[in-house]
């Protein structure tokens, strides 16, 4: 009777992990083969684009505070099903960099009281996204989390008082 009970144990724990790392989202910087999109990162690029619709937003707040003449990256993440299936998309932050290849950027603080508003845009746009083919880890598919921006230049370069 223990041993069938200790069995029992063993059994439905075995279980409880498997589920668990069935359930588990790696971040891509740590899977073995990261999701792809399949049209190609240009392309990829290219859809964040044309589907974030707060270009005017971030423009016109901007030019107010006379934050200008450096490249504005707006930060996101989403998750890529192990069907390569997007979704689960959270805003970060809005950041600004002198330079178009920095690794550091600054985040612009100003910002964050409208983070609802990004968070609604950032949903939309990755909702229109496309199936991406999923990571691979031990090559099985996995649920992986994407970190990425965009980022434009504001050239204006504003008259001093």
């Amino acid at each position: 009777m223990k041993i069938t009970f200790i069995f029992l144990l063993i059994l439905l724990s075995s279980n409880t992990i498997a589920q668990m790392d069935h359930n588990k989202i790696v971040d891509a910087k740590y899977v073995q083969k990261p999701p792809l999109f399949p049209p190609g990162l240009d392309s990829c690029k290219r859809f964040y684009f044309t589907n974030f619709k707060g270009f005017d937003t971030v423009l016109i707040k901007l030019i107010e505070k006379g934050d200008t003449a450096k490249y504005i990256r707006v930060y996101f993440s989403f998750v890529i099903d192990r069907n390569g299936i997007p979704y689960d998309s959270h805003f970060e932050k809005i950041a600004s960099t002198q330079y178009a290849s920095s690794d550091g950027a600054r985040t612009i603080k100003y910002f964050s009281e409208n983070k609802i508003y990004f968070q609604q845009l950032i949903r939309q746009m990755i909702s229109r996204m496309s199936f991406w083919k999923p990571a691979l880890q031990n090559g099985a598919p996995v649920d992986c989390r994407v970190d990425d921006y965009l980022q434009f230049w504001v050239g204006l370069t504003l008259p001093k008082n």
